[in-house]
């Protein structure tokens, strides 16, 4: 029997902690330690440097190289209040259908692994090889968590073999994404009364500039589609997301910023297309502005780097969820994931986890019962699965 009861009580207490990305976590950290604990788990956590935020690994089983991890990341995307029937950060059920910010993406899932923690616990003396639950912070903004993850293993000593990043999949497997480049870039103009631009740089409009030449790199890459690509766009992708700058109608702006992104494909190189953009800022952008105001200027900084996750059809990851699972076509998807990271550090990694893609940062996001469930089937087996002499 599945312990639906229990995933839904910790699923409850879960989503009342609004774990936001980029906040501390400690609370909700010292909340899964203790539950842990009860159970004698053995936990082991992993400090950001500011001494804020968290990653966790608990072990069940021997603590020795092979084994399975199931990921979730504990930080979830805001909710504007405005767009909830109700507090966001409450959950609530409604037709089998448990409703909050992250009970979903990825909460549900961490809910089902802790709640898998008592059973696990009665065949540990059995088990021939660990199950580790591996919790991170800050997945949303840049997985910056997963990013430390591999030191983490290096101090512990010992490394999975496998990897299961329990994103929303709808328990099919996923086995790609591109990898993420985050960026800002800040201009610093000339300001001035309106009536009289000559000599002065105006920030904003340097920045329609540059992201004008980003437009174009981009349409660049959409006429070069990846071959018998599974991506969906099956190319290389930019996006302006958030654009500031100026202070009133009639002030020259000194200043303005904003943050964009690359996704490119496996076969691009995201470097190198980032390059073709700063060096036509340093050849071409800066000389211009520069001979008008020589304090102007155009910093782009990397926010983030994200690795890919190379698809892989024949792991042992894949070869796991369809002894157990499904023998459905694995898939890549567009979104980033914890994932690159682990596979960049020798893991087998897989996307599979319950609950529908589509929900993911939406208001009134929710995860039914029977996804659950189903997630919860799928746990029992790989415990029974762990303590067999089988080899991945």
């Amino acid at each position: 029997m599945t312990n639906l009861a229990e995933t839904k009580h910790l699923l409850k207490d879960l989503v009342g902690f609004p774990s936001i990305s980029g906040k501390p976590n400690k609370d909700i950290i010292e909340y899964i330690s203790k539950y842990l604990a009860k159970f004698n788990v053995k936990t082991s956590i992993d400090a950001h440097h500011d001494g804020k935020r968290f990653n966790l690994l608990a072990t069940i089983g021997p603590e020795k190289d092979g084994g399975v991890v199931l990921s979730s990341h504990l930080d979830v995307v805001p909710a504007n209040p405005n767009l909830w029937l109700s507090d966001p950060f409450i959950l609530r059920e409604k037709k089998h259908r448990l409703i909050g910010r992250g009970a979903l993406d990825m909460k549900g899932f961490l809910a089902c692994t802790l709640a898998m923690t008592e059973k696990y616990k009665a065949i540990e003396e059995k088990l021939n090889k660990p199950i580790h639950f591996a919790l991170t912070f800050d997945e949303e903004v840049g997985s910056f968590g997963a990013a430390q993850f591999g030191k983490f293993f290096d101090r512990l000593g010992f490394l999975p073999k496998i990897a299961i990043i329990g994103e929303p999949t709808g328990m099919e497997p996923f086995i790609g994404h591109k990898a993420i480049i985050e960026l800002t870039s800040e201009i610093t103009g000339s300001t001035g009364h309106a009536s009289n631009t000559r000599g002065k740089v105006n920030a904003i409009c340097v920045a329609s500039k540059m992201i004008t030449k980003i437009e174009e790199i981009a349409k660049t890459c959409s006429q070069k589609p990846e071959k018998n690509s599974s991506f969906e766009p099956p190319y290389s992708t930019f996006n302006i997301g958030k654009v500031n700058g100026g202070e009133a109608r009639n002030i020259i702006p000194n200043f303005c910023n904003f943050l964009w992104e690359i996704r490119p494909v496996p076969s691009d190189d995201g470097q190198s297309l980032l390059k073709l953009i700063n060096n036509w800022v340093e050849g071409s952008l800066l000389p211009d502005l520069q001979s008008i105001d020589p304090k102007a200027n155009v910093k782009t900084t990397l926010l983030a780097d994200v690795p890919g996750m190379e698809a892989r059809p024949q792991s042992s990851a894949m070869r796991l969820i369809q002894r157990l699972w499904t023998n459905s076509a694995p898939r890549v998807v567009s979104f980033g994931t914890d994932g690159g990271y682990f596979q960049k550090y020798g893991i087998e990694t897989i996307i599979f986890g319950p609950g529908k893609m589509s929900q993911m940062h939406q208001p009134e996001e929710y995860i039914s019962e029977f996804e659950i469930e189903d997630c919860l089937k799928f746990l029992i087996k790989l415990g029974n699965y762990m303590i067999s002499d089988e080899k991945f």
